[in-house]
This record gives C-alpha cells, sequence and structure tokens, in this order.
C-alpha cells in the first residue's frame, strides 16, 4: 500500500512537471514572436527614416532655406557698422560686406569681414585690368606706361593673395599675422598709385584713376581694418600670437645682445651685420668688370641666381664702376650682395622720366621686396 501511494504521488509529479515545461515552452516562443515583432517594427522604421532623409537630399537643391530672421540681420549690420567705422571710405566698406553677408549672415565675424575686404579688393583689380586693356594707346609712353602697370598689379595680385590666405582662421592667428597684413595691404596701395603715376598727363591718365578708385578704397579700407583688429588684439593673450621682432627695441631691451643686434638672429645673419669687424661672407659668385670674375655685371649675376636657394644667396661685386640699372625681383629671395667699398665699389646709371623712361625704371638699384612669414 505505502508503494502504491508513492507511485501515484511520483506520477502527478511527473505529470506537473510536463505542465510546467510546456507553459515554458509556450511562454518562450511568445516571448520569442514578440522579439521579432519588435526588431521588425525598429528595422522598417530605420528603412522609412533612411528613405526619407534621402528623398530630402535628393530635392534638397529645391527646398529653399528659412530666411535670417530680423533680428540676426539687426545684429549683423550693427557689427558691420562697427568694422566699418575705422575706414576713410565707410559706405564703400559698408555695401561691400553687406552685399557678401546678406548671403551668409553666419561669417558676420571680425576675422571673416576682413577676408571679405580682401577679395573684394581682389576682384576690382581684376576688373581694373579688364576695363584697361581695352584702352587705346597713342604712344609709345602710354603703351610703356600701361606695361608697367600690368606688372604692378600682378605684383598687388600676388600681396592681396598672400593677405587673405593669411587673414587667419581664428582671431589669434590674425593678431600674429597682422604686421605682415599691413605690408602687403600697403604694397598693394604702393603699386596702384606708382601705376597711375607712370602715365603722362592727359585724358589716359585721368581715365586709370577713375578706373583705380574703387580698388584703392576697398585696398584702403582692408588696411584700415587689419590695423584696427590689430590694436584691439594686439594686448590679448592669444597663444601663438607674438609681436614683430623689430631690429632694435630700445636701449635697454633685453632682446639685444652686447653687440646691439637681436638675439633671435642667427650666427650667420649676426656676423654679417657686424660689418668691417668680421670676415666678409664667402660669396657664391663674384662680379668683376675686368672679367676676372664669375660675371662681368651685377644684372648677369642675379639673372643666374638659382630660382629656388635654401638660405642666404652671397654676390661680391668687386672694385670697379658698373655703369647698369640693377633690379632685384621678388622672387631672388635672401641676396646678399657687398663690395670693396662705397669709393670702389661703385653702381650708377642714367636713366630719368624727361628721357622718356617711366619713373617706375628710373632707379638705378631698385629692389622689389615681399614680407615673409
Amino acid at each position: 500500500m505505502v508503494f502504491q501511494d508513492f507511485d501515484l504521488l511520483s506520477e502527478r509529479r511527473r505529470l506537473e512537471r510536463q505542465q510546467k515545461l510546456r507553459k515554458k515552452i509556450v511562454i518562450a516562443a511568445v516571448s520569442s514572436i514578440a522579439f521579432f515583432v519588435i526588431v521588425g517594427a525598429g528595422v522598417f522604421a530605420l528603412v522609412s527614416s533612411h528613405n526619407t532623409s534621402s528623398e530630402n537630399k535628393g530635392a534638397g537643391s529645391g527646398v529653399s532655406q528659412p530666411a535670417p530672421s530680423a533680428k540676426s540681420i539687426s545684429t549683423v549690420i550693427r557689427v558691420i557698422k562697427k568694422v566699418c567705422n575705422a575706414t576713410t571710405y565707410q559706405d564703400t566698406c559698408q555695401n561691400t560686406l553687406k552685399k557678401e553677408v546678406e548671403k551668409n549672415p553666419s561669417s558676420a565675424q571680425p576675422k571673416d569681414l576682413l577676408k571679405i575686404a580682401i577679395k573684394a579688393a581682389d576682384e576690382e583689380i581684376e576688373k581694373v585690368l579688364k576695363k584697361a586693356s581695352s584702352f587705346k594707346f597713342d604712344t609709345p609712353r602710354e603703351k610703356a606706361a600701361f606695361d608697367d602697370c600690368l606688372e604692378l598689379i600682378e605684383n598687388a595680385k600676388e600681396e592681396l593673395k598672400d593677405s587673405i590666405t593669411h587673414a587667419g582662421d581664428d582671431l589669434g592667428k590674425l593678431a600674429k599675422n597682422a604686421p605682415n597684413l599691413n605690408n602687403w595691404l600697403s604694397a598693394v596701395m604702393s603699386y596702384q598709385q606708382t601705376c597711375i603715376d607712370g602715365f603722362p598727363e592727359g585724358k589716359l591718365k585721368s581715365d586709370m584713376e577713375k578706373n583705380f578708385r574703387a580698388a584703392k578704397e576697398l585696398t584702403s579700407n582692408s588696411l584700415a581694418m587689419v590695423s584696427s583688429l590689430a590694436s584691439l588684439l594686439k594686448n590679448l593673450p592669444f597663444p601663438g600670437a607674438v609681436n614683430r621682432r623689430l631690429l632694435a627695441e630700445g636701449n635697454n631691451s633685453p632682446s639685444l645682445d652686447k653687440d646691439g643686434l637681436p638675439e633671435w638672429m642667427s650666427h650667420e645673419d649676426r656676423r654679417i651685420l657686424k660689418g668691417a669687424n668680421q670676415d666678409k661672407p664667402k660669396p657664391h659668385v663674384t662680379v668683376a668688370k675686368d672679367g676676372s670674375g664669375d660675371f662681368k655685371t651685377i644684372s648677369e649675376a642675379l639673372a643666374a641666381m638659382p630660382a629656388k636657394y635654401e638660405g642666404r644667396y652671397v654676390i661680391f661685386v668687386k672694385q670697379g664702376i658698373y655703369d647698369e640699372t640693377v633690379t632685384v625681383t621678388k622672387k631672388m629671395v635672401n641676396v646678399t650682395m657687398y663690395g670693396d667699398g662705397s669709393q670702389k665699389t661703385v653702381v650708377t646709371g642714367n636713366k630719368n622720366f624727361v628721357d622718356g623712361v617711366q619713373t617706375f625704371r628710373t632707379a638705378t638699384f631698385g629692389i622689389l621686396i615681399t614680407s615673409t612669414l
């Protein structure tokens, strides 16, 4: 009887276990189905979202962006007026900046406005060249003046290109590059005026001056903006912002050595500046009028200078009178030239405007320089 009761109990427990197992299987199956339904719904939503995004991108060119709010436009105009207050031609400044900023209000930052101003000057110079090319030149002097003008404007465009590149993507870079920007933009103004001055008095010169008016105003404004921003930023601790290194900063300046030369200068440059008290640098080439050197004229030596030379290129000019016009171009970088003394090595020339030579070409020894960072 005891064993029979035990068997019944065991059978009942076995049935209970089977029932629990079936229940677990059902729950697991339902859970699995629910899981796959949820995952499937998520994938469907993701694909739908992706397709919608793709459709929007495909039609992006046809969807107009919301116009800037009146408040943002008002802010932009205030920024522009404040930046242009430092310029001489304020109307030109405001009209130029507004035209560009209205397209993109987010560009109303000082560094962005400066780049806009410089680019506008560069674009205006292109218009000057295009318009001037249609002018008629009645005399050889007018044609020669125009040829000089082409060279000067090409130099101006190089300076503007450097200015745009180094205007800086942040205020720290702008503060660091301000001295070079001042040099480049000042050179552009000089090139423009020299171009105009090269023409003889008359209608053509007046036309050229009118042609350059907008470009000169835009360049002047850019230069004023650089000076204004630099004065505001010079006392701020921007990373990498440094003051321009000068040959002398004062009698008691700690940056000068015992010889009165800047400590940052290289040994080679320091030795050259010390002059007669030190040995002269070893020349790469020698110019001698009597034919005992590498060249007979200074111009020949400069023309033979390597297009790309790392370091300082030294030319020694022996005793003699060199009747020639020497021009050191912007591409002749780091040239050092010395002779046997001011009374022994003499360069002379006799070109002048009265004889029909443009003022730009009359210098006996001309140097076209550019500032580098």
